[in-house]
């Protein structure tokens, strides 16, 4: 586009041009720019700059979700650090501390954390590590939130330069000398060995680390229970119903209240576990395909071999299949996979 130009100080003069144009239009389109060096043609629509203005107002989800800590099913020694930590705080004049939230997935990480909210009555702002794209986006959820609780789920998911910039913001509250009003993050994730091994500083600020466990059969009975009654107050479930979905949900209350909602939809159970391919005791058709992959290989096999075999993601094997097989002790997991005598004895049963 220079060839006709007469020399280089020509040249250099448009490329002077075309460099303050561009400066300008970065002064003045902000929201147009991300400032991540690494990635300097990145554009980041920030959340304030979209349109809604024609979205027309609805009801918003009537799916039933608990609202307070009493109607919280289960985790009981989470919950009573928690209200440990709410009464001494208000007592001491505090704020409540940046909490670390980890759990396997649907497993109600959120919800307790909306909770947490509810209980403080402070305002929550709800994000997500992968929307946390630069460093003005979490200033702005600082503002937004007010003093209260910002939320960051998949918080694996964080850009490493936010997050070293989150650092010194949540442990002094202040900002290029400026002192802030004391908010709270909660951070939720359940992949927190991906988070720690790059910002395990982030999860050292949080006094308060929280692992949630495996429910149990009677914790899953009674949320179905409260589901059905908050949901479907008009049907009848029978309780062997109840029974069996907790036997088959994976200890999930996710995938609990999802199994019940299919039996309320069609009241055939045997449909219901042959739609969603269960064969035993919540192991689908992927686990049994896993344990007889393993079953095969006596020294066992790595994760992206299993994975390679399934044709699904590493990260997908890892977090989303294995868990509840290691949980079931039908495999245990080293430098290899391999599976257990427990998991042999369970083939065995499926002859």
């Amino acid at each position: 586009m220079f060839k006709d130009l007469e020399n280089e100080t020509d040249v250099q003069k448009i490329l002077n041009e075309m460099e303050e144009n561009h400066q300008e239009d970065r002064k003045n389109n902000p929201l147009r720019y991300s400032d991540d060096k690494e990635s300097s043609m990145e554009i980041t629509i920030k959340p304030e700059a979209l349109d809604t203005s024609v979205l027309k107002e609805g009801e918003g989800s009537k799916q039933y979700r608990p609202k307070i800590f009493e109607n919280y099913i289960g985790q009981p020694q989470a919950k009573d650090q928690i209200q440990t930590e709410i009464t001494g705080c208000q007592e001491n004049n505090e704020p409540f501390p940046h909490t670390f939230l980890s759990a396997p997935a649907g497993h109600g990480k959120t919800l307790l954390a909306e909770i947490i909210g509810g209980m403080l009555n402070k305002k929550v702002v709800i994000t997500t590590g992968g929307e946390l794209k630069s460093e003005q986006q979490f200033v702005d959820k600082i503002v937004e939130c007010d003093g209260g609780i910002i939320i960051i789920d998949e918080a694996n998911r964080l850009n490493k330069r936010v997050g070293f910039f989150m650092l010194p913001v949540i442990e002094k509250f202040e900002l290029n000398d400026k002192s802030l009003k004391p908010f709270t993050i909660i951070f939720c994730t359940t992949h927190k060995g991906d988070i720690s091994k790059d910002l395990d500083a982030l999860i050292q600020r949080c006094d308060l680390d929280l692992e949630l466990n495996h429910y149990n059969i009677d914790e899953i009975v009674t949320i179905l229970k409260q589901y059905k009654e908050k949901q479907y107050p008009n049907k009848e479930v029978p309780e062997d119903i109840y029974v069996a979905v907790a036997n088959n949900c994976k200890f999930t209350p996710r995938l609990a209240r999802r199994l019940l909602r299919k039996y309320i939809f069609t009241y055939d159970w045997e449909r219901v576990k042959r739609n969603n391919k269960i064969i035993l005791d919540g192991l689908n058709e992927t686990d049994i395909k896993v344990l007889k992959y393993l079953n095969k290989f006596d020294k066992g096999l790595g994760k992206n071999t299993i994975s390679n075999y399934l044709k699904v993601k590493p990260q997908t094997y890892e977090h989303e299949i294995e868990p509840y097989l290691v949980y079931k002790e039908f495999i245990i997991v080293s430098s290899r996979r391999k599976i257990t005598d427990e998991g042999r004895e369970f083939l065995k049963c499926l002859k």
